[in-house]
């Protein structure tokens, strides 16, 4: 899986060749000018698995279309010591221009867990050459999910974001890599409790995820959740939250975690984003604020794609569901740039539903239209949708349709207050509140995107396969969900905290479970 972005090939991963033009012709004396590689998917340090989709920033690639043959155009991966080419990047006829490149990593040639040289050449030269990290490929097949609990939160909370980053410390030629998972904020209360919009707390939690090695068990914390020193700056509650780093953006050193909006601590929505950066030993560092958004929300997602950092919908300060889209770059320092207010708006306005980016293209999926739904009541609104958007990312930042597309293939149920997460091609939703809850027919469920954007159709899991059907298990909705992938490639899904639905009285839960 890609740390950058969710890998799926932009095409087929077929050599598609192209006709040179509009840079001088191939006659005699024509001066190329020499490529230079900026950055690929606007990180640091570049990754992907074997088949999925990248992208090179830069200038003077020249500008290539057709499909005739083109001699001298190449993008290659090289060996780090001794710059020899070990494999040749496929590209897309449409997607060469003259300052950027739409290529697919190798499917052969490339050995996992290596750092390669990554160089485009033309008939003006070779470029610079760009680090670019190949990760495992990632298994998942939702036939087989299995779930099972581990270590517990301090405190049952919900309506909360979760994040997980690698963190690697080098010491003389050793690289060691831990990864660690982050909980910021979140709500207390139970389903329609007095004042429950208000109980929302400022704690930071943070633990490790084993990775199989020396013994233990993949995806398994590595023992109790520490409570961070440093806290948000205030209470938090229905906030979004994301994750900077050098694989998906020029943040240095461990990354920079923000948490967006929320509600606070007297129920009030903030457009206030905080930020702070984690330490080599993984604890979080001074929170500060940076740029506001555009305006106050919660109950809405956030994401990072190359560089940027994009939210969508969102009840606003007087609970109103919007259909707004913002994006802002992310400076090397953690910083956020002016948010842009000019993208193309959700088809529709939308609240408790679920954002996700992957091979460049945004889907928006369920969620309720409903105004001044209480963000903890274990009731569905009559407004929740199965309703699935998506739209696709242009190289600079924009988004590439003029209208968001409908995806022909809807999920199992309309559905809100529930988390979707990508899994290399494939996209897992979980629990959530929908007609027949709690279920575990379409507790779980998951589908792939195709060639075009697409969704395919949705699957559920049953029995043992879903968290409610297994032993200790509980139906669960505000809850947070993350992706850990191990060395060995396969995914771990974690599920933690969030609300029980179908029992009386409903409770907030301390659960953190994953899959196997």
């Amino acid at each position: 899986m890609s740390l950058g972005i969710l890998g799926r090939s932009f095409l087929p991963a077929i050599t598609l060749v192209a006709l040179l033009q509009g840079c001088g012709g191939g006659g005699g004396g024509t001066t190329y000018p020499m490529p230079a590689i900026t950055d690929i998917d606007g990180a640091a340090t570049a990754s992907g698995n074997a088949g999925s989709g990248f992208i090179v920033d830069g200038s003077g690639f020249g500008t290539l279309s057709g499909m005739g043959t083109t001699t001298g155009y190449t993008v290659d991966f090289r060996d780090a010591t001794t710059n020899s080419v070990v494999a040749t990047a496929d590209y897309a006829g449409s997607g060469w221009t003259g300052n950027y490149i739409k290529a697919v990593v190798p499917n052969s040639g490339l050995t996992v867990g290596t750092t390669y040289k990554v160089t485009v050449t033309t008939p003006g030269g070779t470029s610079n050459a760009v680090s670019f990290l190949l990760v495992a490929s990632v298994a998942f097949s939702p036939s087989t999910i299995a779930w099972a609990s581990t270590s517990g939160l301090p405190m049952a909370i919900q309506g909360f974001p979760t994040m997980i980053a690698p963190i690697s410390v080098t010491s003389g030629s050793t690289t060691t890599t831990t990864t660690h998972i982050y909980t910021f904020g979140g709500n207390t209360a139970a389903s329609g409790a007095s004042g429950a919009s208000s109980a929302n707390v400022a704690a930071v939690y943070s633990n490790t995820i084993n990775d199989g090695t020396n013994g233990t068990t993949a995806g398994t914390l590595a023992g109790a959740w520490k409570t961070e020193t440093n806290a948000l700056p205030a209470g938090r509650g229905f906030a979004a939250g994301a994750l900077a780093n050098g694989f998906n953006s020029h943040v240095s050193g461990s990354g920079t975690v923000y948490v967006l909006g929320g509600l606070d601590a007297t129920g009030t929505a903030t457009s206030t984003v905080y930020y702070a950066s984690l330490a080599s030993d993984g604890s979080v560092g001074t929170w500060a604020t940076t740029t506001a958004l555009p305006e106050a929300r919660y109950a809405f997602g956030a994401v990072i794609f190359r560089g940027h950092l994009y939210v969508a919908g969102g009840n606003d300060a007087t609970s109103t569901p919007t259909a707004t889209v913002y994006s802002a770059q992310i400076n090397s320092d953690g910083t956020l740039g002016t948010w842009s207010t000019t993208l193309l708006s959700l088809a529709a306005p939308v609240a408790y539903h679920q954002l996700v980016a992957t091979g460049g293209v945004l889907y928006v999926l369920g969620g309720t239209s409903t105004a001044a739904v209480d963000p903890t009541l274990a009731t569905q609104s009559a407004a929740s949708v199965p309703d699935v958007y998506y739209n696709s990312i242009n190289p600079d930042g924009t988004l590439a349709g003029t209208s968001w597309t409908a995806n022909p293939n809807k999920l199992k149920k309309a559905v809100e207050k529930n988390t979707v997460i990508a899994i290399g091609t494939d996209v897992l939703a979980s629990g959530g509140l929908y007609s027949g809850s709690p279920g575990s027919t379409e507790e779980q469920y998951s589908t792939q995107s195709t060639t075009d954007a697409s969704l395919g159709a949705f699957n559920g899991a049953t029995g043992s396969n879903t968290i409610s059907g297994t032993a200790g298990g509980y139906n669960f909705f505000n809850h947070s969900a993350s992706l850990y992938v191990d060395p060995a490639g396969h995914p771990h899904v974690m599920i933690l905290g969030g609300q029980t639905v179908g029992t009386t009285p409903t409770a907030v839960e301390n659960g953190v479970w994953y899959m196997k």
